[in-house]
């Protein structure tokens, strides 16, 4: 029993041994990230020349194995490139040695699949092991079925791996993958986009009372920020750097609360939308304007209807860009501007009820307003619906200083174009006091059957 014992321990060490010397690949992969153009490699159909070598490259190098001993590559050992999933070869691919004299033959794989296996030292004689600090290098090819890379973002590995060494600790135990930042395909949509700049306030105070923009003086045209759109320097399908025209064109669509805004443009940049370079399409929640890839995006309010804020939580306005008419050199993609906004000024936005319901079965929604300042009161009513849509915007008219009243659902309804049938329907309000202050305010109130009144908040 003692001899088995001591049997079984040695054979626990034997294998522990070999463990740690083909525990970790005995070679390194260092690759440079190919970005390539998804909109170029959407018009070659997926197939992509892969410039290793020159804007890119492949190099796996023979190194020490982590328990100190040497390794190499020994002669008719086997070397396997793999692609990512989906892709193949569509040339014959070659490697190229560096650190000996050893030759590489293509002997499985190549055009049509996705690896490539290569025998080391053959066929030429006289070739030597390719020893620790030797490299093997992945020459340009193309590559086809590369289709992941026309969607922008895309991040891609290939995998090599050396084997059939007659010594076991020569060989990769497991695939070797690139070393950080480990990616080797990869994907943008051509350009770089900022967009900065624009941005004012909405003027409450009299005469304009929330019909123009304040940006130092009253005006009805504001400019939402520079919009630009830059090369990216990425790769064109066939390896070369791809190349966005000087004379494409884009179009661009923000999307907000536009009610009260008559039309927009884009504008020669920096030009605070004074010289106009085409006209665009605005709606009650999106303007759209077009033109070259650096301008301004500007409206122009009608000045006659009261304007609506357009402050998110994440701050700005996103813009969507997309190619203009006939341009294949870039695809769209959204960029925020972080640093714009529209905002009330000269006034007081009082949130009064997210409860604001329709009149039915003995309720009734109310809204009391308290004037407690030395000076009239120009008021404004926005309505949200709880379904969703457009804020609807609509005048109560002015308060005298000092004093209060009462305004019904039905007389909310008439000023803003709010319909709520019954008490099943609801929608958020808050009222505007122009030029409002510490002692103006505004509650909702619920007058329930029997005559019992809630404040609601």
């Amino acid at each position: 029993m003692k001899k088995f014992n001591v049997v079984a321990a040695s054979a626990v060490a034997l294998s522990a041994a070999l463990a740690s010397g083909s525990a970790s690949a005995h070679g390194t992969l260092a690759v440079t990230v190919a970005k390539y153009n998804a909109a170029s490699v959407a018009a070659a159909g997926g197939i992509i020349t892969v410039p290793w070598g020159g804007v890119a490259s492949a190099v796996y190098t023979v190194t020490t194995l982590s328990n100190g001993a040497t390794s190499s590559l020994e002669v008719n050992s086997r070397f396997t490139v793999t692609l990512p999933t989906g892709f193949s070869f569509a040339s014959s691919p070659s490697l190229t040695t560096g650190g000996g004299i050893t030759s590489t033959a293509l002997i499985a794989g190549g055009i049509g699949s996705q690896t490539a296996t290569f025998q080391i030292g053959a066929p030429a004689p006289g070739n030597a092991p390719l020893g620790v600090g030797g490299t093997l290098s992945l020459n340009q090819v193309s590559v086809s079925g590369a289709t992941a890379l026309e969607t922008p973002g895309a991040s891609l590995q290939i995998t090599v791996q050396e084997q059939d060494n007659a010594e076991i600790n020569n060989n990769d135990p497991a695939p070797v993958f690139p070393t950080a930042p480990g990616v080797t395909f990869a994907s943008d949509s051509g350009v770089n986009a900022t967009f900065f700049g624009g941005g004012g306030n909405i003027d409450l105070t009299p005469p304009s009372l929330g019909t123009l923009f304040d940006i130092g003086t009253d005006t009805p045209t504001i400019d939402l920020g520079t919009l630009s759109l830059t090369p990216s320097l990425s790769l064109a399908a066939n390896g070369s750097t791809a190349i966005i025209s000087s004379t494409d064109t884009m179009t661009v669509t923000i999307s907000g609360f536009f009610n009260g805004i008559a039309s927009d443009f884009s504008a020669v940049p920096g030009g605070d939308c004074a010289t106009s370079i085409a006209a665009g399409v605005v709606s009650a929640t999106s303007i759209t304007v077009g033109g070259p890839l650096s301008l301004d995006v500007c409206i122009v309010a009608n000045g006659t209807t009261l304007l609506q804020q357009n402050v998110p939580a994440s701050g700005g306005f996103t813009a969507t860009y997309a190619p203009g008419p006939g341009v294949t050199d870039f695809l769209g993609n959204q960029v925020p501007n972080t640093t714009d906004a529209i905002s009330y000024a000269g006034g007081t936005p009082i949130s009064v009820t997210n409860f604001l319901t329709g009149s039915d079965a003995g309720y009734a929604s109310l809204v009391r307003f308290t004037n407690g300042a030395s000076a009239p009161q120009t008021l404004f009513a926005v309505a949200e619906p709880y379904t969703g849509g457009v804020p609807l915007v609509g005048s109560l008219g002015s308060i005298g200083a000092g004093m209060g009243t009462v305004f019904t659902e039905a007389q909310i309804g008439t000023a803003t174009g709010l319909t709520l049938a019954n008490s099943g329907q609801r929608a958020t309000l808050t009222i505007i006091a122009i030029p409002g202050g510490q002692n103006v305010t505004a509650s909702g109130l619920l007058v329930n059957p029997g005559g019992v009144v809630d404040n609601v908040n």
